[in-house]
């Protein structure tokens, strides 16, 4: 009993590491986020683990998505996407959304938790919905949707290269601009966790408590 009871507090211990998760020097820490829209784990960790999280510790992040995903394209001609058709033209309404709410986080996380909950409402019907809850220009909107294969996608695409290549999954989970397998796989399971035990390692955010 008391070697089961010695196993479980060391795995407890292990669980509240947060292998080199720390807040930058301007007091956050930075979650970027390779989506893309058909895709279930993202659906689950956007759900499940960033919408609480963001709720939680939203003074301290700053969140980037990426909409690309396992997509492919050569500069030239069409985009390629995982879940084909409707994927890429989700994807592309995803980054012009993005881009147009670039100035206010707060909003651009309630778009895309909204476009990752049922009934998906861009990659499953087509639907503007989601930015129309959001207060989006919609003739911005569907102006920018209509003219893909430009700068947003190069950006994207660029953006996505090296999560994509190192961690090889989505959505792929960096923070801090460094790729960490580690760190993608623990976030994937219980991320505000690992931010909340970050955060308690830096006095200024006042946070003292944590839970695994």
């Amino acid at each position: 009993m008391a070697a089961k009871f010695v196993a479980i507090m060391a795995c407890l211990l292990a669980l509240t590491q947060v292998n080199g998760l720390q807040v930058n020097s301007d007091g956050k820490i930075k979650l970027q986020v390779v989506t893309t829209s058909g895709c279930g784990d993202t659906v689950s960790f956007i759900r499940d683990q960033l919408a609480g999280a963001y709720e939680l510790y939203k003074d301290f992040l700053d969140v980037e998505f990426v909409p690309w995903g396992r997509s492919t394209w050569d500069g030239v001609g069409q985009i390629q996407c995982q879940f084909l058709a409707a994927d890429c033209w989700a994807n592309r309404l995803h980054r012009c959304a993005l881009n147009i709410l670039k100035d206010d986080q707060e909003a651009q996380v309630k778009y895309m938790t909204c476009e990752f909950r049922a009934p998906f409402p861009s990659f499953v019907g087509g639907s503007y919905a989601c930015a129309q809850e959001s207060n989006i220009n919609l003739i911005e909107l569907d102006h920018c949707v209509s003219n893909n294969h430009d700068e947003l996608d190069r950006q994207a695409q660029l953006a996505a290269a090296e999560p994509m290549r190192l961690i090889n999954f989505v959505p792929a989970i960096v923070f801090n601009d460094s790729i960490d397998l580690a760190l993608h796989e623990a976030a994937r399971f219980r991320l505000a966790s690992m931010i909340c035990f970050a955060l308690a390692e830096y006095p200024a955010s006042g946070i003292t408590s944590c839970q695994i």
